[in-house]
């Protein structure tokens, strides 16, 4: 053909599951998303420590966060006990994620998600950071959800 279309050179990366990298690339599924679920662990201890630390800092002196700020139930000192346990679940989940199970990344994504809610009912105490701790959480699911998957089964 006169386009310079190489319809056997696709096909053959199609029959190897290489179809959208060069013909001599070498892309092992084993590594694929190893970077991606080591930044979603990191992120997810990460995630716990702060929103642990929000949570104890809620509960104590809470003249840190927003005066005079109306929650959707309870006061701040309820909402720091809430953040607080969302956040140990965040670290547990981060370190059962270590062991790699698929159990565990299902775990972390529900402790991330559930931590995504805290936070965002939690956003009239400090938004700003209520609102990137959101985002961090929302990354963490995609990154255990997409990415994680082959890594943990160890193929």
């Amino acid at each position: 053909m006169a386009s310079g279309y190489d319809v056997e050179a696709d096909l053959g990366r199609a029959r190897s599951g290489n179809r959208y990298y060069p013909e001599g690339a070498d892309y092992d599924d084993a590594a694929r998303g190893a970077g991606w679920l080591t930044f979603a662990t990191i992120m997810l201890a990460l995630s716990g420590t702060f929103s642990v630390i929000d949570g104890i800092v809620a509960v104590s002196k809470s003249k840190f966060f927003t005066p005079n700020a109306v929650y959707v139930f309870s006061d701040l000192k309820t909402w720091g006990w809430i953040v607080l346990i969302l956040g140990v679940l965040e670290l547990v989940a981060a370190g059962a994620i270590f062991g790699g199970s698929q159990l565990a990344r299902w775990f972390g994504i529900v402790a991330a998600g559930l931590n995504a809610l805290g936070q965002l009912l939690f956003v009239q105490g400090y938004p700003w950071w209520s609102a990137a701790a959101f985002a961090v959480d929302v990354v963490i699911i995609y990154a255990l959800a997409a990415h994680a998957g082959p890594r943990l089964r160890g193929r």
